[in-house]
């Protein structure tokens, strides 16, 4: 029994909440990258900062299908928010890079709402994938990107840290035996994101 004037949100009001957290988050990854520095700077232009947002909203819904049409929601309306506020703030945008983006999000955003959903709703035998999956991505894009390819040491030991809260905050120790798997999976991605990118602009 839900306690007196408790209330939960509807599916409308929900949805309505995690397209305004996508548009927050595009927006907000504009502004910053005119205002922060680094290391700070490479949250406005980060794979895997992205990627918290679908997870969260992915999180919040019982359903696997439903988990990965919210999550592909959510990463969309980020690229929305972004773009739109970026066009405000009188800076051009759009073209080959906005289609390589909607590409990542049309793959991300459905994988990360889904794994979302797996740490929270999931088997229990389930759970660490979900999990480990945004450890993994901060983990794997500051060893790759940061470390490897920008030599940004200061950034990569800002992702470093930032992997192992977000180890922690969802700990449970048969968790780790699923962190290999996911640390491969998005090392694996990476360097594929970054030959495509490499390849296009």
């Amino acid at each position: 029994m839900r306690a007196v004037g408790e209330r939960r949100l509807g599916p409308s009001a929900r949805g309505v909440s995690l397209v305004a957290l996508g548009l927050g988050v595009g927006a907000l990854t504009s502004v910053g990258q005119t205002y922060l520095d680094r290391p700070w700077a490479a949250l406005t232009n980060s794979a895997g900062a992205w990627l918290v947002a679908p997870f969260v909203a992915g999180a919040l819904m019982p359903s696997r299908r439903g988990a990965a049409t919210i999550g592909l929601i959510t990463c969309s309306f980020e690229l929305v928010g972004y773009y739109a506020t970026a066009h405000a703030r009188g800076f051009s945008a759009g073209g080959s890079i906005l289609v390589f983006w909607a590409i990542c999000a049309l793959i991300g955003g459905p994988l990360y709402g889904l794994a979302g959903q797996l740490w929270r709703h999931g088997p229990r035998v389930m759970r660490g994938l979900g999990g480990t999956a945004l450890p993994a991505v901060f983990l794997a894009e500051g060893l790759w990107v940061y470390h490897h390819q920008l030599h940004y040491e200061i950034t990569a030991v800002l992702w470093g840290v930032i992997a192992a809260a977000l180890l922690v905050l969802s700990w449970r120790p048969v968790h780790l035996r699923w962190f290999p798997l996911t640390l491969g999976a998005c090392l694996f991605a990476e360097v594929v994101l970054s030959a495509a990118y490499s390849q296009s602009f």
